[in-house]
């Protein structure tokens, strides 16, 4: 596939980039030396979690299980450990290498190239980017995997899985300028991502594959910060297990509903936007997104609002999340494939509320202790974005479950 032999040239410049970069050092000012051109750096978090459900699991975006029916406390949340390598060639040319280990959706932790770039500053305005890197979606972008610089423990899944797409193997342009005070950036790029679906069947592991572009705008002036972006792909996703036979015998029923079912090169767009206010005091934060799919995938919206108080090293915080779902968009006039809809239609309704309470603690210089209390109760009809979900589970009257966490974040 052209993502992935762009990735492999990507990371075998970076590491080329090393060689050039030593080379050319004997030629390079006294004051820029090796040391100066490449860039060691690393982060990762010690995570634990407990969960209060005894019929489901808190769940991340692509994780297959967690903390809760699995099993009452687990460290696989939010726990990972990550290695960065950047590298300057030249004055214009940089490179990047980042290597992440954390829970897959396959329930491995194997380690896994994160960002493998090439980056060209064409001027002051312009620069130009090519490999892997992450998406720009959301405001958590550059800097999502990197715990200690957000100011929640995870990203809110009620937003941050509206588009679960993390990371993106492609190219993208992006051009700054003065306005009002600030900076205004505009990005434009496209490409190929993968994202990993829990998995119908147990022990296996679907995946979904986006392929298209996006347009991110973001200004900052002093604390605030806005974004906006608009990302248009085409969707492919062949589910496994009970899922994919229910989408075969839909086809049988009703041809026409099973082939606007499918999802084989579907549009899929997504709208985000965020806004975020960071002072010496205090730190307010807010996101919103919506996905539309022109397939069985439900369309979907989330939002949350987070605000914190900063005391000394202390920053005490409440956030509200919501998720909702917005109903099926597939019909059929065959009585057997339009229960068989309804019911794929409903296992997908991942509406919920959630309220946290937390305190970031700055223990030190790159050293972070986050402790949190959430509450979440799924809408009644669905199981929100819990996971593995075990038999005595009640759609009819969910019940509001508390998680809590501790993490030590940190960076080197």
């Amino acid at each position: 596939m052209v993502s992935a032999a762009l990735l492999r040239i990507s990371c075998f410049a970076v590491v080329l980039a090393g060689f050039a970069v030593h080379a050319a050092d004997d030629t390079a000012p006294a004051n820029q030396g090796l040391s100066d051109r490449l860039r060691l750096s690393g982060f990762g978090t010690a995570g634990y979690s407990h969960y209060s459900s005894e019929d489901a699991d808190y769940v991340g975006t692509q994780q297959p299980d967690g903390p809760g029916r699995t099993g009452r406390s687990s460290g696989s949340l939010d726990t990972n450990l990550g290695v960065q390598l950047d590298a300057r060639i030249v004055d214009s040319l940089g490179a990047t290498l980042q290597v992440l280990s954390e829970y897959l959706p396959d329930g491995s932790w194997d380690p896994r190239v994160s960002v493998g770039s090439l980056r060209w500053e064409v001027s002051d305005r312009l620069a130009l980017r090519i490999g892997r890197f992450q998406s720009s979606t959301f405001l958590a972008t550059d800097y999502r995997y990197v715990r200690f610089a957000n100011p929640w423990p995870r990203p809110p899944r009620e937003v941050y899985g509206v588009q679960p797409t993390t990371r993106l193997d492609g190219a993208d342009l992006s051009w700054q300028m003065p306005l009002n005070d600030g900076r205004l950036m505009l990005r434009a790029g496209g490409g190929e991502v993968s994202s990993g679906a829990v998995a119908s069947t147990a022990g296996q592991t679907d995946e979904i594959v986006y392929r298209g572009g996006f347009l991110r705008a973001q200004w900052e002036r002093g604390a605030w910060l806005t974004s906006a972006s608009l990302t248009h792909n085409r969707v492919s996703f062949a589910p496994s297990g009970v899922v994919g036979q229910a989408l075969q015998l839909l086809g049988r029923l009703d041809p026409a509903a099973g082939e606007a079912a499918i999802v084989e090169d579907k549009p899929n767009t997504a709208l985000a936007l965020g806004l975020a206010y960071d002072s010496d005091t205090w730190v307010v934060q807010a996101e919103w997104a919506r996905a539309w799919n022109d397939s069985i995938l439900i369309d979907r919206s989330g939002a949350y609002l987070q605000a914190g108080h900063r005391f000394g090293p202390a920053l005490p915080y409440l956030m509200v999340a919501e998720r909702w779902t917005h109903g099926q968009k597939i019909h059929s006039a065959n009585p057997a494939a339009e229960s068989l809809l309804r019911v794929l239609y409903r296992n997908q309704h991942s509406d919920q509320r959630s309220l946290t309470l937390g305190v970031n603690f700055e223990l030190r210089d790159r050293l972070m202790l986050k402790s949190a209390v959430e509450w979440v109760k799924p809408d009644s009809g669905g199981t929100g974005l819990q996971g593995n979900i075990g038999p005595g589970y009640s759609r009819e009257a969910p019940k509001s479950e508390r998680l809590l966490t501790l993490n030590l974040d940190f960076v080197f």
